[in-house]
């Protein structure tokens, strides 16, 4: 890392970071934001523009940031998602070194390869090509971008303690999350190993959803910079015309869609943290087949167990039960004003019934939400970033296939066809029977601990005494010993 580096993006962020600050203060002291919207997104605009031009590292952390609703306001949220690897793509030269040195020669192992790639991202790019009579494609890293990664983690970290200058406390520690949550993506992302094992282990998983296609891998020519995967063709989730034409029914895709991530995300090891619409696309049979599985997440058991909780909560509108849920997930302070988060709740529930979209009614309800966790004092685990993430991507995809989707009402059928009532009943009662069990076992030691308080009260009661009669045995003695000092005298 070099001294004219870290000056260069110090300069580059410092006017946004500025205008960023007060735009903060703006958020948390207007209820609505309407009258301050195109000024504060103009102003991220240019921050997205810088982070843009800072680079990979740069690109992948402000889409992380693009869902942070506790960090950025909403107008800084609407612009960040702008920013989906619009890299121009790298030298085929370096390129073919890779492979060259990867695989032993690029003539050696395919019978064609396309030197135009047919997507570029920041972090690596992909290439059309034939191996063994079949079609493939081929994801490449691009060329030295873990040192580029490096220099610019380093720097990320060395001026991540002036953030206190543009953030409050709580801000800034959800901020360091995000940061956290990068440093383990962006380097996973670039360790194509783990990608295709990724790949493998979501195939397994999925196999009896006979509705979704993973591409197959050819490992033996496969390395840490290289993946060759059977090459799928399909229609991109969102080119709706497409769809209409080969009579493919979008609302069904949607609501297929919704149940997959769903099922991931809750019955399952892991799952897809990426559904852009780059990464999904619908066979002309209509199953979905997707791509790119760089960015994957993972959730404990006992998180997904909540986060059934939560969403049964949610699809019964039971906004007591949705409150305990978010302490249970940290997602809530244990002590939060429960009265005001369940108003925001409420507010943001009531403006999702009837919804019709139009762009002032989608404003209305990103203020809603964006009120209720950026003025709230909501945190986000490590392990619900990725997940937040997939969910707001994934919910944009659904409404570009069916204008009218609503996730909340697709929760019951999903639950009922995917046997996910019976797991969330008994997640309940054992949850219930260990809080009476912990609630008993406090009944039972109440004996002993009033026994124990009542035993410490007389021993200190004896010490009283004890303590009493020895000042005054002293203050006898003293009497005695000077009455006997006089009658000698």
């Amino acid at each position: 890392m070099t001294l004219k580096r870290m000056l260069k993006i110090f300069f580059t962020l410092l006017p946004s970071f500025t205008y960023y600050y007060f735009d903060r203060r703006k958020a948390l002291k207007t209820e609505d934001l309407r009258d301050h919207y195109d000024s504060m997104r103009n102003h991220a605009k240019k921050m997205v523009d810088r982070f843009m031009e800072l680079g990979p590292a740069f690109i992948k952390l402000g889409q992380l940031l693009s869902v942070r609703s506790d960090v950025l306001p909403q107008p800084y949220m609407d612009e960040f998602v702008r920013l989906q690897d619009q890299v121009p793509p790298a030298k085929f030269e370096g390129i073919k070194k890779i492979i060259d040195e990867d695989l032993g020669g690029i003539n050696k192992v395919f019978e064609d390869f396309n030197p135009v790639p047919i997507s570029a991202a920041s972090l690596g790019q992909v290439h059309e090509a034939k191996y063994r009579g079949r079609g493939v494609v081929v994801k490449i890293i691009r060329p030295g971008i873990g040192k580029v990664i490096d220099e610019d983690v380093s720097t990320i970290k060395k001026l991540l303690p002036l953030m206190s200058v543009f953030m409050g406390r709580a801000f800034l520690n959800s901020f360091m999350t995000a940061v956290d949550q990068f440093y383990e993506t962006v380097y996973d992302e670039m360790d194509y190993a783990k990608e295709a094992n990724n790949m493998k282990r979501l195939k397994s998983l999925l196999s009896s959803y006979k509705y979704v296609v993973v591409p197959d891998i050819f490992p033996e020519v496969s390395t840490k910079r290289i993946i060759v995967m059977e090459r799928i063709d399909g229609i991109k989730v969102t080119d709706v015309k497409r769809l209409d034409e080969q009579k493919i029914d979008r609302v069904k895709i949607a609501s297929a869609l919704s149940r997959l991530y769903l099922v991931m995300v809750l019955k399952m090891e892991m799952f897809h943290a990426d559904p852009h619409p780059g990464n999904i696309s619908i066979l002309n049979d209509g199953k979905i087949a997707l791509y790119d599985f760089g960015m994957v997440g993972s959730l404990s058991k006992d998180m997904r167990d909540k986060m059934m909780w939560l969403y049964m909560s949610l699809a019964t509108r039971n906004t007591e039960e949705m409150i305990d849920a978010l302490i249970d997930l940290e997602v809530l302070d244990p002590f939060v004003n429960r009265y005001i988060i369940a108003k925001g709740i409420d507010m943001a529930l009531n403006e999702m019934e009837g919804f019709r979209v139009s762009e002032s009614d989608v404003r209305m309800l990103m203020y809603a939400a964006n009120r209720v966790i950026y003025r709230f004092p909501f945190r986000l685990p490590k392990q619900l970033v990725l997940y937040l993430r997939m969910g707001l991507m994934l919910d944009s995809v659904c409404r570009a296939l069916d204008p009218e989707f609503n996730f909340i009402q697709t929760l019951p059928s999903i639950f009922e066809q995917e046997g996910l009532y019976k797991d969330y009943y008994i997640f309940r009662v054992k949850q219930l029977a260990g809080r009476v069990t912990k609630y008993l076992d406090s009944a039972m030691r109440l004996p002993a601990l009033m026994q124990e308080f009542y035993q410490l009260e007389i021993e200190k009661e004896k010490k009283r005494h004890s303590i009493s009669w020895g000042a005054a045995g002293i203050v006898f003695g003293f009497i005695l010993a000077a009455s006997i000092f006089f009658l000698i005298r």
